[in-house]
């Protein structure tokens, strides 16, 4: 590698390192088999589960618990974070990687497996939070891994671009959730909750199964092997102030995970507000099929795939946290539209509705990463980035029961729910401008110039001097 890179050239007769493109498309399958998971699982908390593991309860009480699952199983994000972002920061991006794909795959075909309330009772919603749990506790170290693995290993004035893979796999494990149950969907109702909403749950087997010969096939990160080199160097009197990343974080840069998961916020909890709620309100409001607000949806994922790369080229050239802080307040703008859009009972009403929200959140989210992995030193990246990332996860999986029992207590008004994702916007946009780089945080990824530049210092945004690389745990 040349100078600017930070990462020492290798020697003669070195194997040669993966390049970006190689670890950021690694990146995008990971993430992509993430949200094709968690699209199925809210897809088909919206259709079908509400008959399936609730159906002593009246459709919308029914359909609240099935958001609630959601929510219940999405307690084991935060846990996931702190155990392989622990993996991440002492042993390597790689393993955590691999393991955290390993255990989601597996959880994921567990639900296409499950009986259901009619054939085992009220054990039935009891396996299926459980198998959420489990998997929510594998997604808890995906993301952050993923978007670090790409960020680190990307040249000088691309971060946004490799460390938007992660975000574009998410369109592309939305498209695919969509585009599989709109297929099913096909078979019609009785159908689709007979036999076919398993379909998808399956086949995430395939995507692990490619992921994971991937991610085998990928180099350790050169940020983290050269941070590790450097404590190392620096002795143990130097290094490893804390025994686990996690400590540091709460202890030295608990402030700067709460503002980063409030800068999330809007882009996870909008996310389920748009391919949940929307759908449930599309079906049992407006009346639409089953398949219409499938494809409605996986309309608005091509918008994902199609500008979360431009976006983060205009980051890149326009800086990080311009772009976000639009994307972010273009919610604002899109919260009552959405539902106008819907409201004319148009196919394509309805697939404006999906696609506007999306497109503000796909600005916002195509750099957010980039640009928030630089508030946390590269000792502690892993598990502060993804902490932030999947604590705004758990909370905006309340996103979905919540409105739906907002709508449901003011009259069957969508009005309180557009208010809600405005609210969301609101928060995400505070803070948002509130988060910068500690001062003491040494040369991280964020630093004032280098953020609004989408450049990171000394090009690879990691710390190469061996007594700063040891203070690591200092973000804060």
């Amino acid at each position: 590698m040349s100078q600017s890179t930070g990462t020492p050239a290798p020697a003669a007769g070195a194997p040669r390192r993966s390049g970006p493109w190689k670890i950021a498309t690694a990146a995008m399958i990971g993430t992509s088999v993430e949200w094709y998971d968690f699209g199925i699982y809210a897809t088909a908390a919206a259709l079908v589960f509400p008959e399936l593991f609730f159906p002593e309860m009246s459709r919308a009480l029914g359909t609240v618990m099935s958001f609630a699952t959601l929510f219940v199983g999405a307690l084991g994000r935060p846990l996931g974070a702190i155990l392989f972002g622990h993996i991440g920061d002492r042993h390597g991006r790689k393993k955590a990687l691999i393991w955290s794909m390993t255990l989601m795959g597996a959880a994921t075909v567990c639900i296409g497996l499950l009986p259901t309330y009619h054939q085992i009772g009220v054990l039935a919603p009891l396996l299926l939070v459980l198998i959420r749990m489990i998997q929510s506790l594998a997604v808890g170290g995906e993301w952050g891994g993923a978007v670090l693995f790409a960020v680190e290993h990307a040249p000088p004035r691309r971060k946004a671009f490799f460390g938007s893979f992660p975000q574009f796999g998410d369109g592309v494990g939305y498209f695919l959730s969509t585009g599989v149950f709109a297929l099913v969907a096909l078979f019609g109702h009785d159908a689709l909750a007979d036999w076919a909403w398993r379909v998808p749950f399956l086949l995430s087997a395939v995507l692990v199964a490619v992921g994971l010969i991937i991610r085998r096939s990928m180099d350790e990160s050169p940020e983290f092997e050269a941070a590790r080199r450097a404590e190392e160097a620096a002795g143990p009197a130097a290094g490893n102030k804390e025994s686990a990343p996690v400590i540091g974080v709460l202890r030295h840069a608990w402030k700067t995970w709460l503002l980063a998961t409030g800068a999330f916020l809007i882009t996870v909890g909008g996310y389920y507000i748009v391919v949940t709620f929307m759908s449930t309100y599309a079906v049992t409001e407006l009346g639409f099929t089953d398949a219409q607000a499938a494809a409605a949806g996986t309309a608005a994922s091509v918008v994902v795939i199609v500008c979360t790369p431009l976006s983060a080229l205009f980051a890149d050239r326009y800086g990080l946290r311009r772009v976000t802080l639009i994307g972010v307040l273009l919610h604002l703008v899109a919260a009552f539209p959405m539902f106008w859009l819907a409201d004319t009972r148009s196919v394509a009403g309805l697939w404006l509705a999906m696609c506007l929200p999306m497109l503000a959140s796909t600005i916002a989210y195509a750099s957010l990463g980039t640009l928030a992995s630089g508030w946390f030193a590269p000792r502690v990246r892993y598990t502060g980035l993804s902490m932030s990332f999947q604590t705004a996860g758990l909370l905006g999986t309340l996103a979905p029961a919540a409105t739906t029992w907002l709508y449901s207590s003011f009259g069957n008004s969508w009005v309180p729910v557009a208010v809600a994702f405005a609210a969301m916007a609101a928060v995400s946009a505070v803070c948002l401008m509130a988060c910068r780089p500690a001062a003491n945080a040494g040369e991280s990824l964020d630093a004032p110039e280098a953020a609004d530049a989408g450049v990171l210092p000394g090009g690879a945004g990691g710390t190469t001097d061996a007594a700063a690389a040891a203070d690591t745990t200092r973000t804060g």
